[in-house]
């Protein structure tokens, strides 16, 4: 079984899952428990191998950076004593989607405050939405957070950071990337006059989180200037975009041929809000793809709060993507405390 999805040929789509754990479950039954999930939700493809790698790092950038080929297991899972990863195709299961894994693998179900957009529905059809993205491409392309490098190495650099708990909603994330976006280019003297924020959601929420796909996307154009307030005004006037096309379709693949420098946003944010789980800490890292190839992850557990950033190698080399993460976490830390 495969998953065909649109977007950035290059990008493997595979999202992913960290957790500290308390305890150390037992691999048999972590297994069981994986296979079972498979048989129930047919859009998990084949049922995973739970591994046991000696060489954590290289476990992470496989299941970040492998495709998803014909045949191949839609989710993939590490183990340790103390640590938790569960990756799967962004088409299979979205942020929330991996959660619910989380807590099917642990045997103990896990929960989220995410809220979705339920209530929420497109403005226009997606031909569309279709169209005025090609328009946006050709005429006045998003911003782009400026490379550290030109390269030709496939794959993407994943950076975590640890916070103390912040009360962090999506509006002061996309407001923290949005001040990152405009040091990070002032220093090296790009523009940030256009930045198109993708917002990362789910049309459910996370009270009972299931092992599906149920993404939705808010794109938001911010004005030079805006602030915290002007960030949640468009975010709680923004409708989801009019779902996603297949990879068959005809439009989608001439856009990706023939704009794929100029398409998609600035960078996307994606926050699972506060989970309640039997671990120690959670980091995600969405899916980075579009102009920038930026995505920043958010997670609070407990007394902690993860930020992660997932770059693509050819143009961000690793002291890059932690500097971008570090400016991310500034601008987080600024907006908590100015708000208390």
């Amino acid at each position: 079984m495969t998953v065909a999805f649109s977007g950035d040929p290059a990008a493997s789509w595979s999202i992913l899952l960290e957790a500290n754990l308390r305890e150390a479950p037992d691999p048999a039954e972590v297994t069981a428990r994986m296979s079972r999930a498979c048989s129930e939700f047919p859009n998990l493809g084949p049922p995973a191998v739970v591994l046991r790698p000696s060489d954590w790092d290289g476990a992470r950038a496989g299941f970040a950076d492998g495709h998803y080929r014909e045949g191949d297991p839609l989710v993939r899972v590490a183990l340790t004593d103390d640590s938790l990863m569960i990756a799967a195709h962004h088409g299979a299961v979205d942020g929330l989607g991996l959660l619910a894994l989380l807590g099917i693998a642990l045997g103990d179900p896990v929960h989220s405050s995410a809220t979705g957009v339920a209530l929420r529905s497109p403005d226009r059809p997606y031909l569309l939405s279709a169209l005025d993205r090609v328009r946006e491409a050709v005429w006045t392309p998003p911003t782009r957070i400026q490379p550290s490098l030109r390269g030709n190495d496939s794959g993407d650099h994943l950076v975590s950071r640890v916070l103390p708990a912040v009360k962090l909603g999506s509006a002061r994330l996309t407001s923290a990337a949005l001040d990152a976006t405009r040091r990070w280019n002032a220093a090296r003297g790009a523009g940030h006059g256009r930045v198109v924020a993708a917002i990362g959601a789910s049309w459910r929420g996370g009270a009972d989180p299931r092992p599906e796909a149920d993404s939705a996307l808010l794109r938001l154009s911010l004005p030079a200037g805006a602030t915290e307030d002007d960030v949640r005004v468009l975010l709680a006037a923004a409708a989801p975009e009019a779902g996603f096309p297949s990879a068959q379709n005809p439009l989608a693949q001439w856009g990706m041929r023939v704009l794929a420098s100029r398409l998609g946003s600035t960078f996307l944010v994606s926050n699972l809000g506060v989970v309640k789980a039997n671990v120690s800490a959670v980091r995600f890292f969405p899916a980075a793809s579009g102009r920038s190839g930026v995505a920043f992850g958010v997670v609070t557990t407990g007394e902690v709060t993860t930020a992660t950033v997932r770059v693509r190698r050819k143009d961000f080399d690793a002291t890059a993507a932690a500097g971008l993460l570090d400016l991310l976490c500034d601008a987080v830390v600024t907006g908590h405390e100015a708000r208390r």
